[in-house]
C-alpha cells in the first residue's frame, strides 16, 4: 500500500490562515477589543459598588483595588 509522505501532496490539514489569510487574525483582533471593553466596563461597575454591596459577594476593598489598578489588556491572576 502506498503512502502520501510529501506534505504538498495532501490538502486534509490546510492551515485556516491558507484558506483566509486575515481571516483569524480579524477575528482574534476584534474577539480582544470585546474582551478588553467588557473588562473596563465591569471595573468601572465594580467601582461603583459601596461596602454593604461588596460585602454581599464576600469582596473586600483590598480586592476591588487590586482589581482597578490592574489595566484593562491583563487579567488578575487567579488568588
Amino acid at each position: 500500500m502506498a503512502t502520501l509522505t510529501h506534505p504538498s501532496l495532501t490538502n486534509s490539514q490546510l492551515s485556516p490562515l491558507a484558506v483566509r489569510p486575515w481571516g483569524n487574525w480579524f477575528t482574534h483582533a476584534i474577539a480582544t477589543l470585546r474582551l478588553w471593553h467588557r473588562r473596563s466596563a465591569e471595573r468601572r461597575a465594580l467601582a461603583r459598588l459601596n461596602h454593604r454591596e461588596l460585602a454581599d459577594f464576600g469582596a473586600t476593598t483590598a480586592d476591588v483595588y487590586r482589581e482597578l489598578h490592574t489595566p484593562f489588556w491583563r487579567s488578575l491572576p487567579p488568588c
